[in-house]
């Protein structure tokens, strides 16, 4: 046990990714990239240099990997080669991290555009916290689950 617990607060500048592993390459940045908006910084076909294996955990490994951002926040795209990855469902109440949220403009545009581009989300935009939030969850490719909501009081 830790004789005493400093906290890192004074270190952290700001959060800078979010990692999201995947099967279907291409429907994934398309997803992020055509729909989203998002813009390609690096892209990286084949990646096995040594220390990523050391410093995932995860020997040999070898992966396809981008990295993308929209205003300010950035998805590190990963397609695992060495290991392969396997699909694991995870639901808003399993333990770990479970979606990624986008604060949008119009919540009930972004929900009508999400099913004209074939995705169904999980309900209407809903009006939560005495209006204050107006979200929907949507289901992208894989399973990975979205949230956008709009803060029509600001957030």
């Amino acid at each position: 046990m830790a004789e005493h617990r400093q906290p890192i607060t004074d270190l952290i500048v700001r959060q800078h990714h979010t990692a999201v592993s995947c099967r279907d390459w291409d429907t994934m940045k398309s997803f992020f990239v055509d729909l989203l908006g998002f813009k390609v910084l690096g892209e990286m076909d084949r990646r096995d240099e040594a220390p990523l294996a050391t410093v995932t955990g995860l020997p040999g490994a070898t992966c396809r990997w981008a990295m993308l951002e929209l205003g300010g926040s950035h998805i590190e795209l990963f397609k695992w080669l060495v290991p392969e990855g396997k699909p694991i469902p995870i639901r808003q109440c399993d333990h770990g991290l479970t979606h990624i949220c986008f604060q949008v403009k119009d919540a009930a545009e972004v929900h009508r555009r999400m099913i004209a581009a074939g995705y169904q989300p999980l309900s209407e935009v809903l009006s939560l916290r005495g209006g204050r939030a107006k979200p929907f969850y949507c289901k992208g490719p894989e399973g990975l689950m979205v949230e956008f909501v709009e803060y029509p009081f600001g957030s």
